[in-house]
């Protein structure tokens, strides 16, 4: 294998790096970061990664397999406009800029350029994330293999097609922080009924990381589990009487669908 370049030190940047390197699938010394902040590569060096902050020299020095372009959206043609003259044909070059369709990378790279488009989440930072991946006609079965090795030492991966990537938006990108405004308001509910702070934050907490175990472990349906929870006439079917009710299932449906549709807008951005 020859090195891996990564374009952005931030969190997803080094989450990819951590999960790559803790799966031995490069040493840290085969990877390169171009950080232009201060305060994070001197983070990345301390550990234990190179950390520079010219694009143009670093491809110019060295050979590589791939290149993760982990900036913000609007930093993409930027960056591009410096790749465009400098990489090699046979670089995959990975997106994880949300929004930024095939496309649009393929007009910004030289024309025939493997190119690779994914959707991580946050939950990658700790090798629990769920990314979804995207290829164009010109990346090899040995590109392909490598990409998804990647991803996959951060949490789970799935291949789809773009026209899917707003979907997934929705979902499993800005998919945490539905969770964690359910976590939030449901430990709000038991103060407000008396509960001490930190025990209702805690207890929320618990009884949500265990669900998902369970669900996981178990390879149970969330329907099956919510049946086997709720006894008839118990404390749980009052509860999800009130959630009917309120038709809290449209409420959902709503809100992950103004999400896909403000996915779509900015893909036209």
């Amino acid at each position: 294998m020859k090195k891996l370049l990564i374009v952005g030190g931030g969190n997803m940047g080094f989450a990819i790096a951590h999960g790559i390197t803790s799966k031995g699938i490069y040493k840290k010394r085969k990877i390169i970061f171009v950080e232009t902040n201060l305060k994070r590569t001197k983070f990345l060096r301390k550990n234990k990664y190179q950390a520079l902050n010219s694009l143009t020299i670093i491809i110019r020095k060295n050979k590589f397999d791939a290149i993760i372009l982990a900036v913000k959206p609007n930093e993409i043609h930027l960056v591009a406009k410096e790749l465009k003259y400098l990489t090699p044909k046979s670089v995959a070059v990975v997106s994880i800029a949300a929004g930024i369709t095939l496309k649009t990378l393929a007009s910004l790279l030289p024309k025939g350029q493997p190119i690779a488009r994914v959707m991580p989440n946050t939950p990658c930072q700790i090798g629990e994330g769920m990314s979804a991946i995207a290829l164009n006609k010109y990346i090899s079965k040995n590109q392909k293999s490598l990409i998804k090795n990647i991803f996959m030492s951060s949490g789970k991966i799935i291949e789809l097609k773009e026209q899917y990537f707003n979907v997934v938006t929705a979902i499993s990108g800005s998919g945490p922080a539905y969770f964690c405004y359910l976590i939030e308001y449901l430990a709000n509910s038991a103060s407000k009924l008396g509960l001490n702070e930190r025990l209702a934050s805690e207890m929320v907490l618990q009884t949500g990381l265990g669900t998902m175990k369970l669900l996981s472990k178990n390879k149970i349906s969330p329907t099956s589990l919510r049946k086997t929870v709720t006894s008839p006439k118990g404390t749980t079917e009052a509860a999800l009487k009130v959630f009917e009710k309120n038709k809290l299932c449209d409420i959902i449906h709503s809100a992950v669908k103004a999400a896909k549709n403000r996915a779509v807008e900015l893909n036209k951005q």
